[in-house]
């Protein structure tokens, strides 16, 4: 890659307060099951894009790294040349929420919950062309009132809204075994179906999962939407400062599932 791994007499220790240090697109670490990685040159030819990476810059991506790499053989083997040292023993375990959501990932996979059926998809699909036939037949036989309107608008609605879902599922590359074909169908729905852009839609998607619901997520607006607010601190702090006045947070344990 024109840079040269580090000898193994070059690796250090260092502590988490160490590497929080290189956070910069210039000087960027990272930290990955205990291992300490500069990744600043990498970063421009991240396969997942350059801003992932920093986004983590200077703290730990294990848990990212987790999910967003499926053949995790295959990325370990170009690992090597980027590692240049370890945590301190007393600082690698990760935190409990963090070590309770890999444990609870592994037990889903175990139960097959993350394969999912192509035929559903394809039959997703077909049911939004039909959704969107029958909207444009509705206008075509019965005009342009307001009960045409108001039931095309609907068919059209439900279709676009289905086509959002399905493409999701698409982008994420989890639908098929082959990443071409994922790519293929994904350029189907969020293209042609949606007029939008795939590449686009997967660069905005991935830095938002790789901080999801987090006060500092890369791509949707925090807090969104506002009354669904998670934890202990952050629905006080944010209702106590922006919109305790008018949403009941402290009740969200009652309307989440709206």
């Amino acid at each position: 890659r024109g840079w040269e791994m580090a000898s193994v007499t070059d690796k250090k220790t260092y502590t988490r307060a160490d590497v929080a240090l290189h956070k910069e697109p210039d000087d960027l670490w990272i930290i990955l099951h205990g291992r300490v990685y500069n990744v600043t040159k990498w970063a421009e030819t991240h396969p997942g894009g350059k801003q992932v990476l920093r986004n983590y810059g200077g703290e730990d991506a294990s848990v990212a790294w987790e999910t967003f790499h499926n053949n995790k053989k295959f990325v370990r083997g170009h690992m090597g040349q980027f590692y240049i040292g370890d945590i301190v023993d007393e600082e690698k375990e990760l935190k409990e929420i963090e070590k309770d959501y890999l444990r609870f990932r592994e037990d889903m996979i175990q139960k097959g919950l993350f394969k999912p059926s192509p035929l559903y998809y394809i039959l997703s699909i077909l049911h939004i062309i039909l959704f969107e036939v029958f909207g444009i037949l509705i206008l075509y036989y019965y005009g342009n009132g307001w009960i045409p309107w108001l039931l095309s608008a609907v068919c059209l609605a439900i279709g676009q809204q289905q086509a959002s879902w399905t493409q999701h599922d698409f982008g994420h590359r989890s639908v098929f075994n082959s990443t071409n074909i994922n790519k293929l169908f994904h350029n189907i729905t969020v293209g042609f179906m949606k007029g939008g852009i795939g590449k686009w839609w997967n660069y905005r998607h991935y830095l938002h999962h790789s901080k999801p619901n987090h006060a500092h997520d890369p791509d949707v607006p925090f807090p969104f939407p506002f009354p669904f607010l998670l934890g202990k601190e952050t629905p006080a702090k944010w209702g106590k400062n922006h919109w305790g006045r008018w949403i009941p947070f402290h009740r969200q344990h009652q309307y989440f599932f709206l």
